[in-house]
């Protein structure tokens, strides 16, 4: 058992604020989209260009013209006056208008425009920021990654199909006395269901090219009516065995974070994230005799980094591979939990993204106070469906 102190928290998170690396040169600006060539006055530092002469118009009594050598690359002549009548027919010649780059490549002596890539501050770990990736081939370096703009939104609903590997609960057990509470298993002992469904309903704001907040809101509801082989005690209570006992455990987990994409290309995102998490939680246990709750609210402080890649299109859609992972701690609880998942990005109007994924999913939490344990570990099947807007 350890404990961690809040005001030791807000001092290293600032301390790790004050010292982050926040360079604009990690913003990510996209691809130049200029068009191919020279325009206007800059063909005026090509130094094959000849100069133009450009004579004046003469009136009566005005002697010979001047010439005016300018390096615009086009020749005007004017027509001159005399007597009134124009002796001249007037002549304009524009400059060669300069060529693109055709599907059949550039002609002679243009060079083909590069697209802009942005340079990023942090070398690339083993490959895996790089624009091929690992070395595991299959992947489409052509591809562009959806990913919520400046002032865009992100709503998803997710289905968690959660296998509960062990949840034991122990509270009850009266101090200075030989009666010590019952360590139970909720799964073994209680009944309560192997594999539960969970929702989970997500939203982001991006509220700056780099900056977003996200929040998150996961209920878990369990119900189990059954008649316990073995007597316990629990909630300074005794529960007799073979007596209808009913448990009733709700726990409601709402979390906000600030995230930072650190790395962000057209080919993939890498983000670090921050925040707190509120746990309202309540375990009910009932038979004729008694009728004992556990009713307690915590908040944890969380941090983690995620890692998102394009892999290849497909038609229309875009397929990519994302993991997340994030500790959490206070209040003598840790905990890790995370996903690996993958996802289908289906385009709409206007910059707009539906999306799918499907993947695998973890948690796991521990507190372990010697008259009050609380320990939970959940893993399974994971879907989404989902919107940019």
């Amino acid at each position: 058992m350890f404990t961690i102190k809040p005001l030791k928290v807000l001092v290293c998170l600032a301390i790790f604020l004050s010292i982050a690396p926040t360079g604009v040169g990690w913003g990510y600006t996209g691809p130049d989209v200029t068009a191919p060539g020279l325009q206007g006055d800059a063909l005026s530092a090509d130094p094959t260009v000849q100069p133009r002469s450009v004579i004046r118009q003469q009136f009566p009594g005005v002697t010979q013209p001047s010439a005016v050598t300018t390096t615009r690359g086009s020749t005007y002549s004017s027509r001159s006056y005399s007597g009134g009548n124009y002796n001249s027919a007037p002549s304009y010649s524009a400059a060669p208008a300069v060529q693109g780059c055709g599907p059949q490549g550039c002609p002679p002596g243009v060079v083909a425009p590069q697209p802009y890539q942005q340079q990023s501050l942090v070398p690339p770990i083993f490959g895996l920021f790089g624009q091929s990736g690992i070395n595991f081939g299959g992947c489409d370096d052509g591809a562009l990654l959806p990913h919520p703009g400046c002032k865009q939104f992100q709503l998803s609903a997710r289905l968690w199909y959660a296998k509960m590997n062990s949840s034991t609960e122990l509270w009850g057990t009266v101090v200075g006395s030989a009666i010590p509470a019952t360590e139970l298993d909720l799964n073994r002992d209680l009944d309560l269901a192997r594999y539960q469904y969970i929702g989970e309903y997500e939203a982001r704001c991006q509220i700056r090219p780099n900056w977003g907040i996200h929040f998150s809101f996961m209920p878990m509801n369990y119900r189990e009516n059954v008649s316990p082989v073995n007597s316990f005690w629990w909630g300074y209570a005794p529960y007799a065995a073979n007596l209808s006992t009913l448990t009733k455990w709700d726990r409601y987990i709402y979390r906000w974070d600030l995230v930072y994409d650190w790395f962000h290309q057209k080919h993939a995102v890498s983000s670090v994230f921050a925040g707190y998490a509120l746990y309202d939680d309540k375990l009910t246990i009932s038979n004729v005799n008694y009728n004992r709750s556990r009713s307690q609210q915590f908040g944890l402080a969380y941090a983690g980094a995620s890692i998102e890649r394009v892999i290849r299109d497909i038609g229309q859609a875009t397929v990519s591979a994302e993991c997340k992972w994030s500790v959490q701690f206070l209040e003598d609880y840790f905990g890790w939990d995370g996903q690996a998942v993958g996802r289908v990005y289906i385009p709409m109007n206007y910059g707009r993204y539906g999306y799918l994924e499907a993947g695998w999913r973890w948690i796991v939490l521990d507190r372990s106070y010697p008259a009050n344990i609380d320990k939970t570990s959940l893993d399974g099947v994971t879907g989404a469906v989902g919107l940019i807007f």
